[in-house]
């Protein structure tokens, strides 16, 4: 009898529901926070319908929280697409790592896999206890599902949160004991950034992030003012990131100096 017969289907899920209870408790709160500052932003009923309609069609928190500035500030498509691609090329990076996993998988689970992967499903997924085949599949298939409905679920409850607030208290009242929730994923992005800083070695990632912000931003707003470094700098910022660490990726990889100190 092969591994597979001996976890039935129920045993899958099960384990796959258990590995994702952490990502539950953090998906189910900012996507609450997303989908009530969506419609505290808008006051319409709307809301209920762009919640669940931009939760069920991306996982991405950051996207979830800049689309609220993006629709209200009429951003270009031209900005939208590189940020977007900016925030995320880092998942093609990981669906590399996957690909002998999945390879066998029917179409429809390679293409909601690939649509789904974030941060929190990859990293369970690459500790998937069966070796690739059919129920590692399935496996990595449910952890992505059960993550998505997580964030669906927080976004749709939240949305229909703050409406019911709105429609029981005044606008203002509501949008006064709603204020700072949109530093919400801002302060996550601190602590990952802070634990970083004191788990590894090599912190020149966070120093070149630093140093590159500061200097984009001080530059525009020396030529034109501050509201518009404020506003302009996350493109060029991310871009001068992203090519400061492939040109230092070499001394960057603690491999790759091991390697050639070898």
């Amino acid at each position: 009898m092969d591994g597979e017969s001996k976890k039935p289907r129920r045993g899958i899920a099960a384990r796959a529901f258990v590995a994702t209870l952490p990502v539950f408790a953090g998906y189910i709160s900012m996507g609450f926070a997303a989908g009530l500052l969506l419609s505290i932003q808008y006051a319409t009923a709307w809301s209920v319908f762009w919640a669940p309609v931009t939760s069920g069609t991306f996982i991405s928190g950051m996207l979830q929280f800049l689309l609220l500035d993006w629709i209200r500030e009429m951003t270009p498509i031209m900005d939208v697409i590189v940020v977007t691609i900016c925030l995320n090329v880092r998942y093609s990076l990981y669906g590399i790592s996957l690909i002998e996993r999945f390879k066998a998988a029917p179409l429809f689970t390679r293409l909601y896999l690939i649509g789904t992967v974030t941060d929190e499903s990859y990293a369970l997924q690459t500790q998937c206890p069966w070796p690739p085949g059919r129920a590692s599949t399935r496996y990595c298939f449910l952890i992505a599902m059960f993550d998505h409905f997580y964030w669906f679920l927080g976004a749709t409850s939240g949305a229909l949160a703050g409406i019911c607030a709105q429609g029981i208290f005044s606008r203002e009242r509501v949008e006064a004991c709603t204020r700072g929730i949109d530093f919400a994923m801002t302060a996550l992005f601190i602590v990952i950034l802070v634990d970083q800083v004191k788990s590894r070695e090599n912190r020149a990632p966070a120093v070149i992030g630093l140093a590159v912000s500061s200097l984009v931003f001080c530059s525009i707003a020396a030529f034109a003012g501050f509201s518009a470094a404020k506003g302009g700098m996350l493109i060029p910022t991310m871009v001068l990131i992203v090519c400061s660490f492939l040109a230092l990726r070499g001394r960057l990889d603690p491999e790759r100096r091991k390697g050639g100190a070898a």
